[in-house]
């Protein structure tokens, strides 16, 4: 049974199950007579005749990921009616005893009994288990064979790659911090490396005094010793300031594809699966560079004549792009195993994703992500050599190649919200993590603003334009999506809209929900 439920929330499926006490079993199996959902925070077992072999996999797969809920006791085929012959107390002491001595760590489960249309059913509470103890997995079978994740609305055995993901989050990984000793510090490019170095003597001028370049490398994580204590370039150092580190990781690179469809089954006209595609090779700035001159390559740009003077607005903000590509090679799996896979940039029609092989790490999730506070690096010692390894296109102007603050994800979602776009979508899972932005359509030379006699010259002109370019490409704006749009309190966002609405610009539509929806008059 695949439902996502959460009685918390207005519409209580969206979004994960936040506790089993908050979990209403009246509500859910009305709601879920009603509708239909591939999501999958709760399963319903029958267990009229005793507990199913399988419902040790999906503890599993619960504890794996985000938690979820249990039920036995309701037969699908039969409406989710009470099942028939349902022994209540004997069901919740074995799934109790399961969560307990079959599960490896043990899963401490909220099981109760509860009432339903005259019957009882058992509801069990499968809390997340902690990030240094996953993968949670079924004792006899091992983690190997024995973990689970929820795909769609069955439970899926975890790869052995994704085994390991989770293991590695036990401690901090030191990927990156492998020497490589096949590698020599002549292969580290000595512009990279001297504006490295001049940064951080600059940021750090007493505890880099008295060193030598070669200490100050070494201190870095920059180098190490090799096994005959010779200087060697570590895998950071490379990706970072090395002049060809795809000698060593030939997949350490990005690729990019322009396809000419939606989806990458979709051909061109004249048969061409790619408009455009590249492998795009060098050290982690000169990656980001290059692949940012790619993708602006393939973006068109709409011109805005705004009184005397000309705006040019492109479909994708660069700012977002080049933090998508740092971001995903910076936090990218450096793994050996993960190194067989290379960071994409994939466009299309209506979007583009930048995917990067490993999910998020450590308290990272795509709930916090960009929120204050919320910073995890995979990665340690090539984000902080990244961080003074200067930009490569217009440096100094453009500075380094990441600021390793946290910040990347907030700095798309702000460059997007400017251009009146909608906020970039992250996808995360334990082999990949992808960030999709939809494309921004853009319009022709011109502005329907100026037929409406609004002065664009200060910053509500500006405002009314981006809302009436979202309504264009949208259909309609909702206040909450203004407030978004704009990065303006609720109450400014209105005030914004009544403005158009006084115009003749924009009508209210439909409510959905709750919200009144504004369109194009």
């Amino acid at each position: 049974m695949g439902i996502s439920y959460d009685a918390t929330k207005k519409n209580p499926f969206e979004g994960d199950i936040v506790s089993i006490e908050k979990f209403d079993i009246n509500e859910f199996v009305n709601l879920a007579r009603k509708i239909d959902s591939d999501t999958a925070d709760v399963e319903v077992k029958t267990a009229a005749r005793g507990l199913s072999k399988d419902v040790v996999e999906t503890l599993s797969a619960f504890a794996n990921r985000s938690g979820g809920t249990v039920v036995c006791g309701l037969s699908e085929k039969d409406g989710l009616a009470p099942a028939v012959d349902f022994n209540a107390k004997k069901i919740s002491e074995a799934l109790s005893q399961a969560c307990a001595d079959k599960m490896e760590p043990p899963i401490r489960a909220s099981v109760r009994i509860e009432e339903f249309e005259g019957a009882l059913v058992v509801v069990a509470g499968i809390p997340e288990t902690e990030p240094y103890q996953k993968p949670c997995y079924v004792k006899a079978r091992g983690p190997y064979d024995g973990s689970f994740v929820r795909a769609g609305e069955g439970d899926r055995r975890l790869s052995r790659y994704e085994v390991d993901r989770l293991i590695e989050e036990r401690q901090q990984p030191r990927y990156d911090a492998r020497v490589i000793e096949e590698a020599e510090t002549s292969e580290l490019d000595p512009e990279l490396v001297d504006g490295f170095l001049k940064r951080e003597r600059a940021a750090s001028p007493r505890v880099f005094a008295g060193l030598s370049d070669d200490d100050a490398l070494l201190t870095m994580g920059v180098t190490g010793k090799g096994k005959n204590s010779e200087s060697k370039p570590t895998l950071a150092g490379l990706m970072a300031l090395g002049r060809h580190p795809q000698k060593h990781f030939p997949r350490g690179n990005v690729t990019l594809a322009v396809f000419p469809g939606t989806s990458k089954e979709e051909l061109a006209k004249d048969g061409a699966r790619f408009l455009d595609s590249r492998t795009v090779i060098g050290p982690v700035p000169v990656m980001v560079a290059e692949t940012l001159a790619a993708v602006r390559r393939n973006m068109r740009v709409a011109s805005y004549v705004e009184g005397g003077s000309r705006r040019d607005v492109s479909e994708y903000p660069e700012v977002a792009i080049r933090e998508a590509v740092a971001n995903a090679l910076m936090h990218r799996d450096y793994s050996p195993e993960g190194l067989a896979s290379q960071v994409q940039v994939n466009m299309f029609a209506d979007r583009i994703e930048v995917v990067n092989p490993g999910g998020l790490y450590g308290t990272v999730t795509v709930d916090n992500i960009g929120t204050y506070g919320a910073s995890s690096s995979r990665n340690q010692y090539l984000s902080r050599i990244l961080e003074s390894t200067p930009y490569p296109e217009g440096y100094p102007e453009k500075g380094f190649v990441v600021e390793n603050k946290g910040t990347g994800f907030a700095q798309i979602q702000a460059a997007l919200r400017g251009q009146g776009m909608d906020p970039a979508e992250p996808e995360d899972s334990l082999s990949l993590f992808v960030v999709t932005m939809k494309k921004k359509q853009v319009l022709a030379t011109g502005s329907v603003l100026a037929s409406a006699s609004i002065t664009l010259e200060n910053k509500m002109g500006k405002d009314l334009e981006s809302l009436l370019s979202v309504v264009r490409s949208k259909g309609s704006i909702s206040t909450s999506e203004a407030s978004f749009v704009l990065g303006v309190s609720t109450a400014t966002a209105y005030r914004r809209i009544k403005e158009l609405v006084d115009k003749g610009l924009l009508v209210s539509a439909d409510k959905q929900g709750r919200a009144v929806r504004y369109k194009l008059t």
